[in-house]
């Protein structure tokens, strides 16, 4: 228990040290300083009310310790051996609170967050069309605006393009740490790019506090890759990176699903989308299933040799649009729960249809503002949205499909959102759900700031989904509870290791890089089946 208080202490002085603000005191702060305006009752001051309140940020009030070089990391290593301590690091917080940290199941917790050096980009060589780069494991993809620190010019992809770069494929959303959206197995709409053909090299600080580099086509960049944060700290990443840097020209429409890719040829007996995944170079489609809104966003580009620039623009990138959808997201979960029925279904479906517009949009931009479509939404404040990522075989499109269907009958289910399907290409990493295969990735969305339990929503889609064959799931992102049964498929270390034939050899040298076990939280320690060993006890 001492030292336990002495990790409280600590962070206290820390938070002191860093000049980094309670998040209760940065809340007080912001009400203090946010000038006030007089608005009438009808709707608008309640939705400016709204959108100050969802402005908060993704993490507790605990601030994470600040380390600033390999040097300083060390040093933390060494005195949480010597503490009994368990270290994570904290990036952007995207993922879910438990693959981050444990802090309710692991009281001996110290969280870290990667600053200085650790959020270096440097240009280490040139040699004809590929550029070699050496970039911080802190250093975000993008904007995060949870972090006062990061900057668009600071960002991974604005000093990418800078030197005429690109990477060829990105997420949704870019304000993930390059090291965070890693290690958790992220990826974007592609199958004819990956986010892993470009590292090179992994550099990490292992549970000895010893510096360890992991080089590509080896087992430990393999197995490194995709690790959760359980091997060590990922310092530096060392990426070769294609010059001259290109535009994405595409199309964002609205349709009916009977005018979709979703919808089935009399002819096949099959839809367009896994053919319409494969052939795509860059594709994601957003499903309103619902009994009267039945559309389809479908969101495709490639790369462009025009050089006219026509911006993307998203629908809810607006945050007076987006906070008017968020409560109108809040009234149609309120409304499905107290007052299901017919009137409700149209209501739910009438109002979807406000925000989905049926008009095509066309853009041609820059990569890093096209690929990820969403980040110009307030996915983690205003229109805070929470994940559970199915990833399954390509050749099993058409027949989660067809279940998908049959779960969306119930109007329950269906739900007050949307579910986003994609593609990603195969990965080398052990642990990554896409593992030695291209994948089909199924994305339900739970709207964070609506009363209920996302858990309880996302079961629905566990009981019907996870018996098909060679599903795996997203780690950053909501995971069935470890011993759990969905569908007549417990889930837990058993399930995992027939999912990811490495799995063994993944275990083995995590124990070999982190023999004290000072990166293991509870929570992964109870999914993965590894055992306490003294130096924890």
């Amino acid at each position: 228990m001492m030292e336990h208080k002495q990790s409280k202490q600590r962070r206290e002085q820390n938070r002191e040290a860093n000049k980094q603000p309670d998040t209760n005191d940065q809340n007080e702060r912001n009400a203090d300083t946010t000038e006030l305006i007089a608005l009438p009752d009808d709707g608008r001051k309640q939705l400016y009310n709204f959108l100050l309140a969802s402005e908060t940020p993704r993490l507790d009030a605990t601030i994470p310790d600040l380390v600033n070089n390999e040097d300083e990391l060390k040093k933390v290593i060494k005195s949480a051996r010597e503490a009994k301590e368990i270290v994570r690091v904290v990036g952007s917080g995207h993922s879910i609170g438990p693959a981050i940290g444990d802090t309710e199941h692991t009281p001996n917790e110290r969280r870290i967050r990667l600053g200085g050096e650790l959020r270096s980009f440097t240009v280490l060589s040139e040699e004809g069309d590929t550029k070699t780069v050496k970039v911080g494991g802190g250093c975000y993809l993008g904007k995060n605006p949870l972090d006062k620190d990061s900057t668009w010019d600071n960002s991974v992809n604005v000093q990418l393009a800078k030197i005429n770069c690109a990477i060829p494929i990105l997420g949704g959303i870019t304000q993930q740490s390059i090291a965070g959206f890693t290690m958790t197995g992220s990826a974007g709409g592609s199958v004819a790019h990956g986010f892993e053909d470009i590292i090179k090299e992994i550099h990490f600080i292992d549970g000895k506090g010893q510096s360890q580099v992991a080089e590509r086509g080896t087992d430990l960049f393999n197995a490194v890759g995709v690790s959760m944060g359980l091997f060590g700290v990922i310092t530096y990443m060392v990426l070769e990176v294609k010059t001259p840097s290109f535009n994405v020209g595409g199309v964002e429409k609205t349709v009916s699903v009977a005018e979709s890719v979703l919808a089935v040829n009399e002819n096949t007996g099959t839809s367009k989308l896994q053919d319409t995944l494969e052939n795509t170079e860059y594709f994601r489609l957003t499903w309103f299933p619902q009994k009267y809104a039945q559309r389809v966003t479908e969101w495709s580009g490639k790369r462009s040799e025009s050089t006219k620039i026509v911006p993307y623009k998203s629908v809810i990138g607006n945050h007076w649009v987006a906070g008017a959808a968020a409560m109108a997201l809040q009234m149609m979960h309120w409304a499905l729960t107290h007052v299901p029925c017919e009137d409700t279904y149209k209501l739910v479906g009438d109002t979807l249809k406000i925000f989905t517009h049926e008009n095509p949009a066309e853009f041609n931009d820059i990569w890093y503002k096209t690929i990820p479509m969403d980040d110009q939404v307030p996915t983690d404040t205003i229109f805070r949205t929470e994940f559970t990522e199915l990833w399954f075989p390509m050749e099993e499109t058409e027949n989660v499909l067809n279940i998908l269907k049959k779960l969306f009958e119930d109007q329950q289910v269906a739900g007050n959102y949307a579910c986003e399907l994609y593609a990603g290409k195969r990965s080398p990493f052990w642990m990554s759900p896409a593992y030695n295969r291209n994948v089909f990735r199924v994305d339900p969305f739970w709207f964070y700031h609506q009363k209920g339990d996302a858990r309880e929503y996302y079961d629905h889609y566990w009981k019907a989904l996870m018996k098909v064959d060679g599903v795996r799931l997203h780690w950053g992102k909501y995971l069935p509870y470890s011993g759990g049964t969905y569908g007549g498929v417990e889930y837990g270390a058993a399930f995992l290791k027939n999912s990811y034939p490495k799995m063994d050899d993944w275990l083995a040298l995590r124990a070999e890089y982190d023999p004290d076990q000072i990166y293991l939280t509870e929570y992964w320690r109870k999914l993965f089946g590894i055992e306490t060993i003294s130096a924890q006890e």
